[in-house]
Formats: structure tokens, sequence, C-alpha cells
């Protein structure tokens, strides 16, 4: 008799949820890292336009031309702010989304355990029956042997 495990369908179903709460994490994960490399770029960028600036105030620059330099500056600062602000929340929701997957792996783990404890057992139950088995044959073994 081959080992079947009652719970089987509850541990597909919670292999089936950890997996797609690890595919979750993972896009999570990504929007994190696309946030911080935007972030990064655009820091980047504002470095490279006060070299360049630095390089036009040593040339004789129009005030205009710096103006709109500083007001191009402003709002890259205020998108880096934006961007820093969303960042934040997307930890926070990869943050939330990794407890998630830890307590769908709990989960699952919880229900693997049961299934490798019954197997255990199945299995010792099995070296029982094969000793209780052989214990039989050589019982009758003998007896025939005594009647003979």
């Amino acid at each position: 008799m081959a080992f079947r495990f009652s719970l089987e369908t509850l541990l597909r179903f919670r292999q089936s949820v950890e997996r797609s709460q690890e595919i979750l994490l993972q896009a999570a994960n990504e929007r994190v890292m696309l946030a911080s490399f935007e972030i990064e770029n655009l820091e980047r960028f504002l470095e490279y336009r006060r070299t360049v600036r630095s390089g036009e105030l040593s040339r004789g620059a129009f005030a205009s031309e710096l103006q709109f330099e500083i007001l191009g500056d402003d709002a890259l600062r205020r998108r880096a702010q934006v961007l820093n602000q969303q960042l934040t929340g997307l930890q926070a929701l990869r943050d939330q989304q990794l407890e998630k997957f830890r307590k769908a792996r709990a989960e699952r783990e919880a229900v693997e355990s049961i299934r490798d404890r019954q197997l255990i057992a199945y299995h010792e139950d099995q070296k029982r029956r094969a000793q209780r088995n052989l214990d039989d044959l050589f019982l009758m073994r003998r007896e025939f042997i005594r009647r003979g």
C-alpha cells in the first residue's frame, strides 16, 4: 500500500499561495529597485547640471540663463522629493509583502511538517509489518520443520 497524504490538496494550495506571494514580493522588490534607480539618475543629473553651471559661471553666463537653470534644478529637486516619498511608500508595501510571503511559507512548512511526520510513521509501520511477516514466516517454517 502506497503512502497517501490526506492533506495533499491543502499542501498543493499552500505551495501555490506561497509561490504567488513570492512573485508579488519579487514585483515589489523590482518596483523599489526601479524607484531607487530613478532617484539615483536624477541625483546624478542634478550633479551634472551643477558642474555645467559652474563652467558657465566661470565663462560669464547671462543672469536669465542662470535663473532658468536654477528654476529647472528646483523642479528636479521637487521631483526627487516626490520620488523619495514614493520610494518610502514602495518600501513599506514591499515590507508588507515580505511578511505575507513569510506567513505563506510558514503555513506551507507547517503542512509539509505534518506530511513528513505521517510519512515517517508510514515507513515505521511498513517496517513493523515487514518484520511481523518475517517473524510469521520463521514461526511457520519452524512449526513445519518440527512436524516434519
